[in-house]
């Protein structure tokens, strides 16, 4: 079960970075400027939001799959 969840995240992962990186080039944005850019407290509050969303992320991909199992249970 870890190792779906892995993939899981890899999945995510990988899926966030394609959009970003879309919005940031149609918008004309280079990262590495952009980077540069950030003070401190603006690169903490942006590692404590993607850490939030990872966890929303994590329980509710765990809830799909309780009530998935639950569902071929009840089969």
């Amino acid at each position: 079960m870890s190792e779906n969840s892995n993939s899981t995240n890899i999945v995510s992962n990988k899926l966030i970075d394609l959009l970003v990186s879309d919005v940031l080039q149609k918008n004309g944005i280079d990262l590495e400027k952009a980077k540069k850019r950030l003070s401190e407290d603006q690169k903490q509050s942006l590692k404590e939001l993607v850490q939030d969303l990872s966890t929303q992320v994590d329980a509710f991909v765990k809830e799909g799959n309780a009530s998935k199992k639950k569902n071929e249970q009840e089969e």
